[in-house]
C-alpha cells in the first residue's frame, strides 16, 4: 500500500472538511436542510433537535491514517455551539480556541496544520448533521444503484462568499431503506493541497461509513474508509480508521480548556506571523 499517496488523499479530505466546519456557525431551528433526502438521514441518525440539544462531544479516534505518526491514536473534545476543540495525542496536544489554531509542542509532531486538523477529523464525526448548518445548500439527484443497493443522493453546496472554498462539493449517498448516510464522493478544492492544478482536473474522493454506533441517542460513525473515486466507483484498497467512546454532554464547556498553554506553535490563523 502506497502511504504517501493515501496520505495525500486524506490531507485532501480532511482540508477541505476544516474549511467546510469554518465556514459555519452550529445549525438553528431555521436552518433545516432544503433536501428531502437529507432531511429524512438527519432524522434517521437521531433528529437536528437532539443534535441541538448538546454543548459537547467527546471521543477517541483509533488508527488515524495521517501525519508523522500515522496511523495514530488521539481524544477530542469539543464545542458544538461555537465549533472549538482540543485533542491530546501521545507525543502532542493541538486545539482551536475560535480564532487561533495551536499545538504543542511542535507542528512537526502532530505532522498536519492543525487549524485542519481540529476541525476536519470533527466533521466527518458530525455528518450529516453539519449539513445542515447556515449556508448550506442541499438538493435531491433522485435515485441511484450502487454496488446493488439503492441510494438517494443529494448534493451539497455553497454559495459565493461562504467559506474559505465555496467550489467544493459533495454528493452523499443515501440508504434508500435505512435513511442512514452511507458515502460521501467529493472533491477537495483547497489550493494549499492541490495548488495551481485547474478544479475541473481535480480527482475525486469517496469516504464510506462502514458502520455506526448510538450515542446519546445520535447515531454516529464507528468505522470510516477513504477511498479514491472515479468513473462512480471506488478506487484503491481504502484507509480505515475507527471512532469510539462517544459521549454527547449538554453543558457547554468552559472557553477556557481550549486556550494554548505556555508559547505554543500557531498555524493557520488570522493572527499568524
Amino acid at each position: 500500500m502506497n502511504t504517501n499517496g493515501l496520505n495525500k488523499l486524506v490531507l485532501a479530505s480532511l482540508l477541505q472538511m476544516a474549511f467546510l466546519n469554518l465556514l459555519t456557525t452550529p445549525a438553528t431551528a431555521d436552518t433545516a436542510p432544503r433536501s428531502e433526502a437529507l432531511a429524512q438521514a438527519i432524522e434517521a441518525h437521531g433528529g437536528l433537535e437532539t443534535w441541538q440539544s448538546y454543548g459537547r462531544l467527546d471521543y477517541a479516534t483509533r488508527d488515524f491514517p495521517l501525519g508523522a505518526k500515522a496511523p495514530f491514536d488521539f481524544t477530542q473534545s469539543t464545542d458544538l455551539q461555537n465549533r472549538r476543540h482540543l485533542t491530546h495525542g501521545k507525543d502532542f496536544t493541538s486545539g482551536l480556541n475560535g480564532e487561533d489554531a495551536w499545538a504543542v509542542p511542535n507542528v512537526e509532531t502532530l505532522g498536519i496544520p492543525p487549524r485542519f486538523f481540529e476541525s476536519g477529523n470533527f466533521y466527518f464525526i458530525a455528518m450529516p448533521f453539519v449539513f445542515a448548518d447556515p449556508g448550506v445548500q442541499s438538493r435531491d439527484l433522485g435515485n441511484k444503484t450502487f454496488q446493488g443497493r439503492a441510494y438517494d443522493l443529494v448534493a451539497i453546496s455553497y454559495p459565493q462568499g461562504i467559506g474559505d472554498t465555496p467550489e467544493d462539493d459533495y454528493i452523499l449517498y443515501i440508504d434508500a431503506e435505512t435513511h442512514r448516510l452511507h458515502m460521501i464522493d467529493f472533491v477537495p478544492t483547497s489550493a494549499e493541497v492541490n495548488g495551481d492544478t485547474p478544479i475541473e482536473e481535480l480527482p475525486r474522493k469517496a469516504l464510506v461509513f462502514n458502520q455506526w454506533q448510538d450515542a446519546g441517542g445520535l447515531l454516529v460513525p464507528s468505522k470510516l474508509t477513504f477511498y479514491g473515486w472515479a468513473d462512480g466507483e471506488l478506487q484503491g484498497d481504502g484507509n480505515t480508521y475507527y471512532v469510539k467512546d462517544v459521549t454527547f454532554s449538554q453543558a457547554v464547556p468552559d472557553a477556557s480548556i481550549f486556550a494554548a498553554p505556555g508559547k505554543p506553535v500557531i498555524h493557520g490563523t488570522k493572527h499568524a506571523d
